[in-house]
């Protein structure tokens, strides 16, 4: 009788044991391919978070110079803005008179709920460029000068009453009250008049009117063209010169438009207080009261009465006269006298050097002002930093 053998076979269990590691041999090779996908989804979605970023702090340099030049030194603003492909947010801090610090971050909004949400943050340590415009004393000039009367001429920097705030205490530096070329040339009259400075007069016989007219890049030509304020040939008489706003839904806004608002100096946090023009007469300029700030410019010879008081540099090519209450000028006059006539300061006027109404006056100017990146190490990632 034969016996008969059970045989278990095999061919089963390989088969099984072969489906099992090709499943996970797939499964691993799904997961890893799932897990590069996303990998370079999420490294696309944060380099676009970064140029978001980057983007957005370019506007704020290119368009929002006025916003950050507003800020007093030590404040901070907040800008928000949208793009095509996120929200970036920006919160500016004013570091000094001419450093800014920005810190903008930028979230991904596209690649639906999956993919959005890509945030990137990023530092830049900018500074404000400008023309130069530095008048070297309180008043500057050629030819013959006359002084006297109850006029005072003062080249200790001095900031403004009430602008304490925009101004930077720790970059003053006094200059001589009156500056010629040739001091014989000046004349006085009466004993009331007062001269200071460091020194209180100077001279320099490399004088010329080239080089009171010398903006460093600009010239007079590329001042002019940039002006807003512009008065004809001839002489122009004003009066009233004065801040002016205008009703703006709710609130109010600086109506620039008005031919007498030369800002308002008296309200340098008001509607107009960053309000700088650059004001051009194209032949001589009478002005027999009011208050102003910017950058006056003018072609002939300036006549200022009854008072007015003008805040920022003024660069006259003639002669420069004050006489009655006179004129009070804050910032620093420049009278070119082309053809080295006579400028009288006479009555009650003043000048005051003043280098935070020179600054306010340039920098509020977006013709006139830029601001850039520091040249080195002005760029940080902050995106791993906690906090803001």
């Amino acid at each position: 009788m034969n016996e008969i053998h059970e045989r278990r076979g095999f061919a089963l269990p390989a088969a099984i044991g072969a489906l099992v590691i090709v499943g996970v041999l797939v499964t691993a090779g799904f997961y890893v391919a799932r897990q590069e996908v996303r990998t370079g989804v999420a490294s696309r979605f944060s380099a676009m978070a970064v140029n978001v970023a980057q983007s957005g702090a370019n506007d704020v340099l290119i368009n929002r110079t006025q916003a950050l030049t507003a800020l007093a030194i030590g404040g901070k603003t907040t800008i928000v803005d949208t793009a095509d492909a996120g929200i970036v947010t920006t919160d500016v801090t004013r570091l000094a008179q001419r450093l800014f610090f920005l810190n903008t971050s930028a979230t991904i909004t596209e690649g639906g709920a999956l993919w959005s949400g890509a945030t990137r943050r990023i530092g830049l340590v900018t500074r404000l460029t400008s023309a130069t415009m530095s008048p070297p004393a309180a008043l500057t000039t050629q030819g013959s000068l006359k002084v006297g009367g109850s006029s005072i001429v003062n080249g200790n920097d001095t900031i403004p009453d009430g602008w304490s705030g925009a101004c930077d205490a720790g970059a003053m530096t006094n200059k001589p009250g009156l500056l010629i070329d040739d001091t014989t040339n000046i004349t006085t009259s009466g004993a009331k008049f007062e001269v200071a400075g460091n020194p209180a007069t100077q001279q320099d016989t490399t004088m010329t009117t080239a080089s009171l007219l010398d903006f460093g890049e600009m010239t007079w030509e590329d001042l002019i063209a940039l002006a807003e304020k512009i008065y004809p040939v001839g002489t122009t008489t004003l009066n009233g010169i004065a801040g002016d706003s205008i009703a703006a839904g709710a609130s109010y806004r600086c109506n620039t438009a008005t031919s007498t608002n030369w800002g308002s100096p008296d309200d340098p946090f008001g509607v107009c207080g960053n309000y700088f023009p650059i004001i051009y007469a194209k032949g001589s300029l009478k002005i027999t009261g009011g208050v102003g700030q910017g950058i006056l410019l003018v072609e002939n010879n300036l006549d200022v009465q009854g008072g007015f008081e003008f805040y920022g540099p003024v660069w006259v090519k003639g002669e420069l006269s004050t006489q009655g209450t006179g004129g009070h000028f804050n910032g620093g006059v420049v009278a070119a006298n082309v053809d080295l006539g006579s400028s009288t300061v006479l009555g009650d006027a003043v000048i005051t050097y003043s280098s935070c109404a020179v600054t306010r006056a340039v920098l509020n100017n977006s013709a006139l002002t830029k601001v850039r990146p520091l040249a080195m190490r002005s760029w940080v990632d902050l995106s791993n930093v906690i906090g803001s």
